[in-house]
């Protein structure tokens, strides 16, 4: 299984693909930091099994130009977005450390629903990342697992 973590920050990257090695056999990892970086890797190699999509992170790797390490809040619906334009439907969970978004107005459950209706070809769930607590991993094993049957 070829999996694609997409995440700006290191130490949550870290742990998930650790998860990832220690949790799951025949896998090979890479990853990106920022919605462009993420699109970029998508279109050149479509061949993942599975995206690892964060929500909130930058729109530009740091080596670029206009790099800015303000998070976009809602760059992984953008990537999302920009892979239904393209016709990539490569499996996408998404995992976010925030429970709400919109200044809480909008909370992770119904993120997930209106993902779920906008990209039901390949959108396959939320987890909500929480470095204190282990449910994230039970969480992501039980969605890859129903990816993978």
């Amino acid at each position: 299984m070829k999996i694609l973590i997409v995440e700006d920050q290191a130490d949550k990257k870290d742990n998930i693909e650790k998860y990832l090695l220690d949790n799951l056999s025949d896998i090979s990892v890479n990853d990106c930091c920022s919605l462009r970086g993420g699109l970029k890797e998508v279109v050149t190699n479509p061949t993942y099994d599975l995206i690892l999509l964060d929500m909130s992170m930058p729109n530009f790797d740091p080596s670029e130009a206009y790099y800015d390490d303000s998070p976009e809040s809602y760059a992984g619906k953008e990537l999302m977005e920009q892979m239904r334009l393209r016709g990539i439907s490569i499996p996408v969970i998404v995992v976010t450390q925030y429970s709400s978004f919109e200044g809480g107005s909008v909370a992770l459950d119904g993120l997930s629903e209106m993902f779920s209706d906008q990209f039901s070809d390949f959108y396959k769930g939320c987890i909500y990342y929480n470095s204190a607590t282990e449910n994230w991993k039970s969480d992501l094993g039980k969605l890859i697992n129903s990816i993978n049957e």
